[in-house]
């Protein structure tokens, strides 16, 4: 969303208000918009060689639907506001887990087959899971009981980018859930608890909204500007700029920016990729757009975005250097 504000018409130029890209905590490169969503965990008995390869001496069905359900829960998560494309994949073929542990990482090759079967450009894959229950304890305080228990959910996420054969992301993650129930009695307080199996499900539902919040970028209104006027196609790109439809107004600019005869909309048309590259979080072509529209016409204002985009990349470096924010690749 953004709000237009005057125009500059010496320069034309139009100032925005808009939402620009903050680093979530746990950072994946601003190019992957499509993932496979899956698991590789079964919760099964046998040797450890016979359940990688899908022989089991018996398995628990619940927990197998409790680790299933993190990974619909994550999935919805992820698309919310298109920011990723998202499959779900349930038993895909792969090797097999039976630990909340992480196991060795699967074969780059079958990885790679995989993602382009499913036209994604990664996959998380839920490769341990876990969950514990703790005893149920009554406490009274002013006349009232309060009966509580809690639930901790163990996963082990790995994610992959099997293009570049890198992985994004590799840790176990553990989420506390509480549940509580107050009555007059220890007897009440029992009974408003939930039932152990809604309980099970419920924390497991709360463990991949945790791990969202992890990876969910953020937003802030910053003061921008971009140029309105060219050729028609840098108007059609302007519209669905206005409209909200980024991904149409970047393939009307970045065709101008490459292919127009006119070495001034060519720059103005670098700038406002500039621009839509910052919106999702692209900084360096965000800044190599801007650089680029610099060479072709040089311009103040140009320089002074060039400043924003070099300052807002230095702070986000820093943050990782600090460990506020965590870049595996």
């Amino acid at each position: 969303m953004f709000v237009l504000q005057a125009v500059i018409s010496s320069c034309q130029l139009q100032k925005v208000t808009v939402n620009v890209y903050t680093p979530p905590k746990i950072v994946y490169p601003p190019d992957i918009r499509s993932v496979m969503v899956t698991s590789r965990f079964v919760p099964a008995t046998g040797s450890y060689e016979d359940v990688q390869w899908g022989a089991y001496e018996t398995v628990d069905s619940l927990k197998w639907k409790l680790s299933e359900a993190i990974i619909d829960t994550l999935a919805k998560r992820m698309i919310i506001k298109d920011q990723f494309m998202v499959k779900v994949r349930h038993f895909p073929r792969m090797l097999r887990h039976n630990e909340a542990t992480l196991p060795d990482p699967l074969p780059w090759d079958g990885l790679l087959s995989l993602s382009k079967k499913e036209y994604v450009q990664s996959l998380l894959i839920l490769e341990g899971f876990g969950l514990s229950k703790s005893p149920v304890t009554i406490n009274q305080q002013a006349g009232e009981y309060e009966a509580e228990f809690s639930v901790t959910v163990s996963m082990a996420i790995r994610v992959y980018e099997p293009e570049k054969m890198r992985v994004l992301d590799d840790s176990v993650y553990t989420f506390t859930s509480e549940f509580k129930g107050k009555g007059k009695s220890e007897q009440e307080a029992m009974k408003q608890l939930p039932e152990e199996k809604k309980a099970l499900f419920s924390a497991c539902s709360q463990a991949a909204e945790g791990y969202y919040s992890l990876i969910k970028p953020g937003q802030i209104p910053e003061k921008r500007t971009y140029y309105i006027n060219g050729d028609s196609t840098m108007q059609l790109g302007e519209k669905a700029f206005r409209e909200g439809k980024w991904g149409r107004a970047e393939a009307k600019w970045k065709w101008l920016a490459y292919n127009s005869k006119d070495s001034l909309i060519q720059a103005k048309a670098s700038y406002n990729m500039a621009l839509i590259c910052e919106l999702d979080g692209r900084l360096n072509q965000a800044i190599g757009y801007a650089r680029r529209s610099l060479r072709i016409h040089p311009d103040r204002n140009t320089i002074k975005y060039i400043n924003v985009l070099d300052k807002r990349i230095s702070d986000i470096e820093n943050q990782i250097k600090e460990k506020k924010i965590i870049r595996r690749w």
